[in-house]
């Protein structure tokens, strides 16, 4: 045989030697324990709550400014000069009172004095003009006269809220003034027709204000108590599916879903009544229910 082909087969062994020794040398050692292969965790991990009873109150909560019950501006009949008022704000006066005097002499003629009267009894809310100066009738203001034993808050309700509300409604009014006090009004009129342009109904709430803690103009913040219910079933809004129009929840039985039609009743601060579909005690998704079929088997999430 000639040196080529040796050199050859030569080359060609230590090749094949080469890869037997990678092989035996790297290949995975056994440490002698069995690892035991965990089941994959199932598609849909969900949230649940325990379905439970409980006191429900509907309220619904708005925003507007108060005033007086009634409140009327006074003017002058007469053109003339402001002499003097005989009030100051914050006064008390009957209905007829006189509050100014117009001093309406002109140039060759003398008149007496002409009394400006009050229109209404109430309080002394503004005083508008300064002494001297030239008042023209049924113009310029000279002061707001207002009852304030009784405020109210005028209210625009969206449409959504009209089946709710009616006279008599007790409401709880708070302001900036008194932070730790509210106070106790209720729905004094419910208009009986929309605004066509707003698509709201205007309604009036009156308040009680026998010390005059609450003062015209301030800002307030109304809660409308619309109903209060006992023991009734109360689920989140989270557990909610909506398809098609109709309502329906997700109960959790044995690990597997529960598709369930449900008739909802109030809502209020993100809760809401059931009136049928589910029972006291039912387990409920409320959060991992998007996408989920009836009679996909879930994990519960003890997060």
């Amino acid at each position: 045989m000639s040196s080529k082909p040796k050199i050859m087969l030569l080359l060609l062994f230590f090749f094949i030697g080469g890869l037997a020794l990678g092989y035996f040398v790297n290949r995975p050692k056994s440490s002698g324990v069995v690892v035991e292969k965990k089941p994959a965790v199932n598609g849909f991990v969900v949230k649940v709550v325990t379905v439970q009873k409980e006191d429900f109150t509907l309220s619904m909560d708005y925003v507007g400014s108060l005033k007086a019950k009634d409140e009327a501006g006074v003017f002058s009949k007469v053109t003339g000069k402001l002499v003097e008022y005989s009030v100051n704000e914050g006064d008390s006066v009957e209905k007829g009172q006189v509050i100014a005097n117009i001093d309406r002499d002109e140039s060759g003629l003398k008149f007496e004095m002409a009394k400006v009267e009050s229109p209404l009894a109430g309080v002394v809310g503004r005083i508008l003009m300064d002494k001297g100066a030239a008042i023209e009738p049924n113009k310029d203001l000279l002061a707001i006269i207002a009852d304030m034993d009784e405020t109210s808050v005028k209210l625009d309700i969206p449409e959504q809220d009209i089946p709710f509300l009616k006279k008599g409604l007790k409401a709880f009014i708070k302001v900036d003034a008194y932070p730790d006090e509210e106070f106790q009004g209720e729905v004094f009129r419910v208009a009986e027709m929309v605004d066509p342009q707003t698509r709201t109904l205007p309604i009036e709430v009156r308040i009680p204000n026998k010390e005059r803690k609450l003062k015209s103009g301030m800002f307030s913040r109304i809660k409308i108590i619309a109903a209060q219910l006992k023991d009734v079933l109360v689920l989140s809004q989270d557990a909610i599916v909506q398809e098609l129009g109709e309502k329906f929840v997700f109960r959790v039985e044995n690990d597997i879903a529960d598709k369930r039609k449900v008739i909802l009743g109030k809502r209020d601060n993100g809760k809401i009544e059931v009136i049928s579909g589910i029972s006291e005690g039912d387990t409920v998704i409320i959060f991992g229910q998007q996408g989920l079929k009836d009679g996909t088997r879930v994990t519960v999430s003890t997060e």
